[in-house]
């Protein structure tokens, strides 16, 4: 069966399995689709008009909140349970 055919018949023969997830690792020579990836970049451009920077420094700090609300969470909780 080709490849189509594993995905237009809607069932997964065993043998087939294999040979499709190591075919995937394959596919490029690069880890993501060079085109792919130009794609993605210009409609994120397109829908994101903010500076380079200002977008390195969001993510930046929703990177380091994340943590950090956690650890914040973790705290509160010692003290509720060293209070009770």
């Amino acid at each position: 069966m080709s490849g189509m055919g594993l995905w237009l018949s809607g069932q997964w023969l065993g043998s087939e399995i294999p040979s499709l997830l190591l075919g995937l690792g394959f596919h490029h020579d690069d880890i993501v689709d060079p085109d792919f990836l130009a794609w993605l970049k210009a409609r994120l451009d397109h829908l994101i008009t903010l500076d380079p920077w200002v977008l390195i420094v969001l993510l930046t700090l929703v990177v380091l909140v994340i943590p950090a609300a956690i650890l914040g969470f973790y705290l509160y909780q010692q003290w509720r349970v060293r209070l009770s």
